[in-house]
């Protein structure tokens, strides 16, 4: 009789096995990557949507070492090299053409490694096909655990004793979705079921398929008046040639012969009881017989097919907003269960009229100072068209009019936001002769001066002042000036007498 599974060892089945033992997940893992790579799409509510079972695990031979050289427990290491060799020489790949013979001389050669080493054999004939698996503790078994992987993702656990490593531990490794009302189960219950004997939900529970992203670009207007635009995905499909099954015209599939078409294995250790999802049937409890696949899908049941999705925008969508279509994205990989939704993105081109913010909307107009000063009218572009408005006598620069309800109405209901407009004044470069003698005119009339004439122009005290200093230089008679004159005087009393 073949030695239970561990669900332990179906988990690091996920990560270090031999390359050679590829499943049918690995091309599930391919499609389902095919068209995007992992992103947030991906994650709900802080966990991973995608299942366990929609990863690529690379297995160990599960298969009783004994049953494969056909021999007895009580087999001796001579009747173990015996067996080997002579199965060894008939499936060799070299000399049989077969093309089965060399999986199966990959089966002997994996029976053989395992019996051949004492401590190997003693650990199989003790723990089953877990010993087999990578990391592989038997030492914790003797503790009371469970199979001490420490050398696969549970570092100084030691083994799942009750002194240092609690159930609720483990399941807090992996995230529970219990207390989160979503619709997918957590990884550890996918894995190791509810410790009540029952295998995890595996493929056969209904499941939801995988949402999708893409993105849409609208103008400003069409995201305030609402809009219909179309955008192309590729999402996955049941195949059309098979209807979902897999299968070739006229095949059928057959009952897993690992797992007796139950759809999961157990495995029991010092009194607990746990369950996993088969590996080779994937907890469907039957598999598609070789060459009876779909040659569509290649036995997948799935294809990734490109449509067209029109996108119905709403009026008042904001840039970066989300918009989810029911039922347009992924169907399940395995199993049955609803699709995934089609989340759409959009993306809000700028406006040369307007800035938003929220419902409301601001809009900058340029007029001319003598239309400030004076008041008159100015167009005023609006959602539904230009529009003209009043601008009183004396507005300032900077000053605002609100044009209720002009707005845009709100994607979450109730009534329009209202239009802001803020009035900028525009100064002129140049003017003309006339026009600065008429400026000119009204600035000296608001500073209250007459036009200035040389008749009656007014004396200003400074030259008053220096007419005053002129007279009174006049009439002053300096020292300097009596000495001269009296020497004038004597000049002139000399020559008469000389001449006399």
């Amino acid at each position: 009789m073949r030695p239970p599974v561990s669900s332990f060892s179906t988990f690091l089945a996920v990560s270090s096995c031999p390359r050679h033992h590829i499943t049918r997940l690995a091309h599930i893992h391919r499609l389902a990557s095919s068209l995007h790579p992992p992103s947030r799409q991906n994650f709900v509510h802080g966990r991973q949507k995608r299942s366990i079972h929609a990863s690529a695990p690379l297995r160990a031979s599960s298969k009783n070492p004994y049953d494969v050289l056909g021999l007895k427990t009580e087999a001796t290491p001579a009747d173990i090299k015996k067996a080997y060799f002579a199965l060894a020489r008939k499936f060799h790949p070299d000399t049989n053409p077969d093309k089965n013979a060399r999986d199966k001389f990959v089966e002997i050669q994996d029976a053989y490694d395992t019996l051949k080493d004492d401590k190997k054999r003693a650990a199989y004939d003790k723990y089953g096909a877990a010993s087999q698996q990578p990391g592989f503790d038997p030492d914790a078994f003797a503790r009371g655990g469970f199979g001490g992987f420490n050398a696969g993702g549970f570092p100084g656990a030691g083994g799942f004793s009750a002194g240092g490593f609690s159930f609720e531990d483990l399941s807090s490794v992996f995230g529970s979705g219990r207390g989160s009302g979503g619709p997918q189960p957590d990884l550890f219950e996918q894995l190791f079921g509810n410790f009540s004997g029952q295998p995890g939900p595996g493929p056969r529970a209904p499941t939801r398929g995988a949402d999708l992203e893409t993105s849409v670009n609208v103008s400003f207007l069409e995201a305030c008046k609402g809009t219909s635009k179309t955008v192309t995905v590729q999402p996955i499909t049941n195949c059309g040639t098979c209807s979902g099954s897999g299968l070739k015209q006229g095949a059928k599939r057959v009952s897993c012969k690992s797992c007796g078409g139950t759809g999961s294995r157990t495995f029991v250790s010092n009194g607990f009881h746990l369950a996993s999802t088969c590996n080779t049937c994937h907890g469907y409890g039957s598999t598609i017989p070789r060459n009876s696949e779909c040659s569509s899908c290649g036995g997948m049941g799935k294809i990734r097919v490109k449509k067209a999705v029109q996108v119905d925008v709403p009026a008042g969508v904001e840039n970066g907003m989300t918009l989810r279509i029911n039922s347009a994205g992924d169907a399940p990989i395995t199993g049955k269960g609803t699709t995934g939704d089609l989340l759409v993105r959009v993306n809000v081109a700028s406006s040369k009229n307007f800035v938003r913010q929220g419902s409301n909307l601001y809009h900058e107009a340029r007029i001319p100072f003598h239309t400030a000063l004076l008041g008159g009218r100015v167009r005023v572009p609006t959602l539904d068209g230009e529009v003209q408005v009043r601008v009183p006598t004396g507005t300032q620069q900077g000053e605002e009019m609100v044009l209720k309800g002009r707005g845009v109405r709100s994607v979450y209901g109730g009534a329009s936001g209202d239009l802001f407009v803020s009035f900028s004044m525009v100064l002129p470069r140049s003017l003309t002769k006339r026009q600065r003698e008429l400026l000119q005119a009204y600035v000296d009339d608001i500073e209250g001066r007459q036009k200035e004439t040389p008749q009656s122009s007014p004396e200003r005290p400074d030259n008053k002042l220096n007419d005053r200093e002129t007279d009174n230089a006049n009439t002053q008679k300096p020292t300097v000036d009596n000495h001269e004159s009296r020497d004038q005087k004597s000049d002139e009393v000399e020559k008469k007498r000389a001449t006399a």
